[in-house]
């Protein structure tokens, strides 16, 4: 039996195009694991970037948002750095996404029937920092205790605020504190969406230790080596001065300065209504700025850090004044 001519002419001229795309099929499969490699790459090396959050006021408090990068200075070890990376917010968007660790005293400083004020304000702060920002939520009195893993599901963060029933005991805040630092390290990603995530603790108490075993000065060290900027909701039973003018006592927390050293603010709060504090927090966060640039050093030691600025009349609150330097 004679082939079928048409057929096999058909099948002839198809031949190339078949070959053509197998061949783009080849080189699209390349091009994208070479694209891979490189976005493996880029993150990799994002890891090593010493970023520095910080925060610009002018001499009333209040925040100076149209800084350019030529308005900083960076030294490490005294020497300026040129800046590899930089991002301001502006009133509506995150430049960086968060990695946010909520530590409630519970202790027995704030009431049972509290938590529900503190738990409906904490939520309204998620939503304005949503995006790809992650939370994770702990309390603290004698024991520290893990109610929620870092996660996106504002759902889950609600059920691990309502597991906040029981208020009792002494207080290890710094403890708490140092165990909210290592979850940072260890759990929290480092890179969303190819932006460095920013880390951040917001502790909820009296400013009371009693119990804790880390020493405070350690416990800025590895702040500062993690680049983790701690803010404190300070509560009502320690606001009032003893002289009953509406300043607040200074407290232990205070004292310690792990807040300032950490770039991170105190706020008071007024149990009736937490919404405004973590309004207040918001803006506070959405008002900074980054600052990052790749290090030289391969040491595995501590840098010391500065920030300056030429502006005149500003004032900077920076994220750390240190940093650990990768190792070879």
């Amino acid at each position: 039996m004679r082939p079928d001519y048409n057929k096999t002419m058909i099948k002839f001229r198809l031949l190339p195009v078949i070959l053509m795309l197998a061949l783009n099929a080849t080189t699209l499969a390349q091009q994208r694991e070479k694209s891979d490699q490189r976005s493996s790459t880029t993150i990799r090396i994002d890891t090593d970037l010493v970023t520095i959050d910080v925060t610009a006021t002018d001499k009333n408090g209040n925040y100076v948002r149209d800084l350019r990068p030529e308005d900083f200075q960076v030294f490490e070890d005294g020497k300026l750095k040129k800046l590899d990376f930089f991002a301001v917010n502006d009133e509506s968007t995150l430049s960086r996404p968060l990695a946010v660790v909520f530590a409630l005293d519970a202790s027995g400083s704030l009431k049972p029937e509290e938590t529900r004020t503190l738990r409906e304000a904490a939520m309204k702060f998620t939503e304005l920092m949503s995006g790809d920002s992650v939370f994770a939520a702990m309390t603290f009195n004698y024991n520290v205790k893990i109610l929620q893993s870092f996660t996106e599901d504002s759902r889950k963060l609600e059920k691990a605020f309502a597991k906040a029933d029981r208020f009792e005991g002494s207080t290890r805040i710094y403890d708490a504190l140092d165990r909210a630092i290592t979850m940072l390290n260890r759990q929290a990603p480092r890179i969303r969406k190819n932006r460095p995530v920013r880390r951040v603790i917001i502790v909820i108490s009296d400013g009371f230790d009693s119990a804790s075993v880390i020493d405070r000065h350690e416990l800025i060290r590895r702040a500062n080596a993690a680049g983790v900027t701690v803010y404190s909701v300070t509560l009502p039973s320690y606001i009032l001065s003893p002289t009953q003018t509406t300043d607040r006592v200074i407290t232990p927390l205070d004292a310690a300065r792990v807040v300032s050293a950490t770039g991170g603010r105190d706020f008071a709060a007024d149990a009736k209504d937490f919404t405004p504090i973590f309004k207040a927090l918001a803006e506070e966060i959405r008002a900074s700025y980054a600052l990052a640039y790749y290090p030289e050093w391969r040491d595995g030691n501590a840098h010391d850090l500065r920030v300056k600025t030429s502006r005149q009349g500003v004032q900077l609150r920076v994220s750390r004044t240190s940093f650990q330097a990768p190792g070879k």
